[in-house]
């Protein structure tokens, strides 16, 4: 084999690697955007969460205020 055939093949290599790391890369980016989206989501709710908190223990405060 020549030069050339071994430059083709180390070429082909190369490409196939950086297509492969292109592909991960892809898949990456796709989890990060999914992640930001589930990352609102979960504010939202300690939101939601931390107001029926706050409700809950106002409750309890009269209801243990007007018992005693």
């Amino acid at each position: 084999m020549d030069g050339l055939s071994y430059q083709a093949i180390i070429g082909g290599v190369v490409s196939l690697l950086l297509s492969i790391i292109a592909y991960f890369l892809h898949l990456l980016i796709q989890d990060i955007r999914l992640m930001k989206t589930q990352q609102s989501k979960l504010g939202e709710l300690c939101t939601k969460l931390r107001i029926e908190q706050q409700f809950i223990k106002r409750w309890l405060k009269k209801a243990f205020a007007t018992k005693s």
